[in-house]
């Protein structure tokens, strides 16, 4: 028998491959910023979108708290009347007077909050001394414009259109 040589191996050290790097990122991963990065624009978008969207009525309902004086029924129906032609066509609103013009509040909301009340604005709004109630006026406009802006599709209804 022939007897082996105890001296061990002359064997060359591990040479371990370099820890992958993360850059070039494979395709999912960009794939996945890419959509994280549309989902913010997309969300930042909409925001923004729903705050301009929602200014006239947020800048109404301020003006027409009693801490900032729009005490007056004339003055909380002329303000209900920017707010709602920053939302609906001018041509489907400026004209409506009078009857008209309640009716097309009513038809907004749903329920009589004008038209019941006709005699008691027009004796508020033209009279200079009135026995009306004008905080409860006051108090519809706010309501108005608090349910009925910014339109619902489903309600836009042009009333007494000429």
């Amino acid at each position: 028998m022939q007897e082996s040589s105890s001296a061990p191996l002359q064997l060359s050290d591990l040479h371990l491959p370099d820890v992958p790097s993360w850059v070039p990122l494979a395709w999912g991963w960009w794939a996945t910023a890419a959509s994280i990065v549309a989902f913010v624009v997309i969300v930042v978008l909409v925001i923004r979108w729903k705050r301009k969207r929602l200014a006239p009525k947020k800048t109404a309902l301020r003006l027409l708290t009693p801490s900032l004086g729009i005490q007056t029924p004339s003055s909380a129906i002329e303000l209900l009347r920017q707010a709602a032609l920053c939302y609906y066509p001018r041509e489907d609103i400026a004209h409506l007077t009078g009857k008209e013009w309640y009716a097309f509040l009513d038809d907004q909301i749903g329920r009589p909050l004008f038209v019941p009340n006709e005699t008691q604005w027009q004796q508020a709004l033209y009279k200079k001394q009135s026995a009306v109630d004008t905080k409860a006026l006051v108090e519809d406009c706010y309501q108005w414009i608090n349910d009925a802006l910014p339109p619902k599709k489903r309600r836009h209804v042009s009333v007494g259109k000429h």
